[in-house]
């Protein structure tokens, strides 16, 4: 029963066979206008949704600005920004345009920061 199953399963495989051809992309809907205007939005506003690791997060901005310097002290390779979410002041480092360049790092400054974890933000490009 078993080798009869078996050739079964096999004859329905043979005519399996590969089909070749030529694709052509009509763009009637304008895609390609609409990747050129993203483009050019983004050199214009310099700015791309990406990742940053956030260090702290707190409601004082001279806590948090004491925080940078310190943070910069230590870690001198990195861009740091203090942004305003009401209603906390919150310290961000980096610029990563993707999530695993962010971790990398995020497990060097774990050491130091063990409060620290990885957000979405809006990076700049030209850095």
């Amino acid at each position: 029963m078993r080798r009869l199953l078996f050739f079964f399963v096999l004859s329905l495989s043979l005519p399996v066979f590969s089909q070749t051809g030529m694709i052509t992309i009509n763009d009637k809907a304008g895609a390609s206008e609409l990747v050129e205007r993203h483009i050019y939005f983004n050199k214009e506003h310099g700015q791309l949704p990406g990742y940053r690791i956030q260090i702290l997060s707190g409601n004082s901005l001279g806590d948090v600005k004491t925080a940078k310097s310190a943070f910069l002290q230590v870690y001198d390779e990195y861009k740091a920004n203090i942004i305003f979410e009401a209603p906390n002041y919150k310290l961000r480092v980096g610029n990563y345009s993707n999530r695993f360049d962010a971790n990398r790092d995020l497990q060097d400054i774990l050491i130091e920061y063990p409060n620290a974890f990885i957000v979405k933000d809006l990076i700049n490009i030209s850095e």
